[in-house]
């Protein structure tokens, strides 16, 4: 019969050409299956290395049984389950097991991050620095030296224009040139960074304000970007915030 077309999926994702890392490759290789008869036990339990999880639209989604997606469903099995109202109460009294496990088992790190390599466990517990210096560290491909996406270099650039505008006025002398005048002086990100900490020393040591911590939320998950590949908040939109995939490989795997 005449077909538009044929769907290989993670057939092809095994390929040589195909450019998944040699660790993704063996662990869709290394999954043992079940026969057609017993594969919906994955909605329940482990079954043949996979397990069914929802996605941000509620659908199934079926994925090797990796770390993050055993957290995925412990959570799709808790906190997802609740009414919306009773999320943030959830995640209050599991808020210190919930960071640890973002930060263990899971793609989307925690966002809370101090300079001498501790946990935040709130925004506000940051200076404008250690946000800016962990967004470098979870967005920029180090070994790459490049940005996971051209947009979350412009999101790091906006970040730094709200810094400059905190800042800028601090020691007066009037109207200043904004240190960042194009985006593409982050292509490279440390060395611009390190003399923008330079001009204004506050951003150091002054923890977010109220309204900073806002903006930033904001623009984390506004319309036109990548998604951002870490979890800032634990708040009512929790789920979408650990759902929202761009391709993350080294953690999720799904299965056709």
């Amino acid at each position: 019969m005449p077909s538009d077309g044929d769907l290989f999926a993670s057939r092809v994702i095994v390929t040589k050409e195909a450019h998944a890392s040699l660790s993704v490759k063996d662990l869709i290789v290394a999954a043992p299956g079940v026969d057609d008869a017993d594969w919906e036990g994955t909605y329940s339990k482990l079954t043949g290395g996979i397990l069914t999880v929802r996605s941000e639209l509620g659908e199934p989604i079926h994925k090797i049984a990796t770390h993050g997606v055993k957290l995925w469903k412990e959570l799709d099995n808790t906190v997802f389950k609740l009414l919306k109202e009773k999320r943030i109460q959830w995640l209050v009294e599991h808020r210190a097991e919930v960071i640890g496990k973002l930060n263990t088992d899971f793609a989307k790190p925690w966002f809370g991050w101090k300079k001498d390599g501790s946990v935040a466990e709130d925004l506000g517990d940051m200076t404008y620095e250690e946000v800016t210096l962990r967004m470098v560290r979870l967005m920029f491909v180090e070994k790459e030296g490049r940005w996971i996406d051209l947009s979350l270099r412009n999101l790091t650039g906006d970040w730094l224009r709200r810094v400059e505008e905190r800042f800028a006025g601090v020691n007066g002398g009037g109207p200043k040139a904004s240190a960042l005048q194009s985006f593409t002086s982050l292509d490279i990100p440390h060395s611009f960074i390190k003399e923008f900490s330079a001009k204004y020393p506050a951003s150091t040591t002054q923890l977010l304000a109220s309204e900073d911590k806002a903006f930033f939320l904001a623009i984390s998950q506004r319309h036109g970007q990548k998604p951002v590949p870490f979890i800032p908040i634990l708040d009512a939109s929790f789920e979408v915030w650990f759902k929202k995939v761009y391709i993350l490989l080294s953690s999720l795997i799904f299965i056709f």
